[in-house]
């Protein structure tokens, strides 16, 4: 016991220290990476967020199938115009329910223009988890003969092919009249000419949601996307755009 006490006495001050120094890391990590973001951005024209911009993301966010339920809070986001359309870029956290689960970190891209028009879809990289979940709740994957890569890394679900309940909110019903409204719209399948599935096969591992006049972009990660990679993914998303805008 005596010893007990002279190694607490000793390096008790250990802890704290390690502490404080995890704080201080994770500050000056955080800054740099905001530092970095907006350089990266203003090589594109974009623009720190205002208050009502982030509102704007937040509330795209909390309608995103592709976002597990729990919290999540914007960090770095920045707005602008990119080839005309809207763009915002943005780094993400995301905290799972349960506290005991570690917040994952996300950099997003979302593009809104009125040349879209999109029926809600959702697509993510296929796994044995991802495709057994979606098998037990009734969706169906979207397949393309075409492209039996694309078929093979991708697991595509749109509420117009799939009447079981694959609504693009998780706030709204099928049988509401946002969902009859999408079904005179292009049917995914459709949208998916194979320019994009070429795209998209070379692009391994992003998710996509869409709906109506705007899509959200990600890497299929608990990471952020390199800075010195936000450029080819914003890039990356204004050349799907311009694919989906094909039709």
């Amino acid at each position: 016991m005596d010893l007990l006490r002279a190694l607490l006495f000793e390096f008790g001050w250990v802890i704290p220290v390690l502490i404080v120094g995890s704080i201080i890391w994770t500050f000056f990590k955080g800054r740099k990476r905001a530092q970095e973001v907006r350089k990266a951005g203003a090589s594109l024209n974009l623009r720190e967020a205002s208050k009502s911009d982030k509102k704007v993301l937040e509330d795209r966010i909390d309608q995103s199938r592709l976002f597990s339920d729990g919290s999540s809070w914007p960090k770095t986001v920045l707005v602008g115009d990119v080839n005309g359309v809207r763009v915002t870029l943005a780094d993400y956290n995301l905290s799972p329910p349960g506290t005991k689960r570690k917040t994952k970190e996300t950099t997003l891209l979302t593009i809104q223009t009125d040349s879209l028009n999109l029926p809600p879809f959702t697509l993510m990289p296929s796994g044995w988890l991802i495709d057994s979940l979606s098998s037990m709740v009734g969706y169906r994957d979207i397949n393309f003969d075409s492209h039996p890569q694309f078929s093979k890394q991708y697991l595509l679900r749109a509420f117009d092919e799939d009447d079981q309940g694959n609504e693009f909110s998780r706030n709204e019903e099928p049988s509401s009249s946002a969902f009859k409204a999408s079904k005179i719209k292009p049917l995914v399948r459709d949208l998916f000419i194979h320019e994009l599935l070429d795209l998209l096969e070379t692009n391994s591992g992003v998710s996509l949601e869409a709906r109506g006049d705007q899509f959200i972009l990600r890497r299929f990660t608990s990471q952020r996307v390199p800075a010195n990679e936000l450029t080819a993914f914003v890039e990356l998303g204004v050349k799907i755009l311009s694919l989906l805008s094909t039709k």
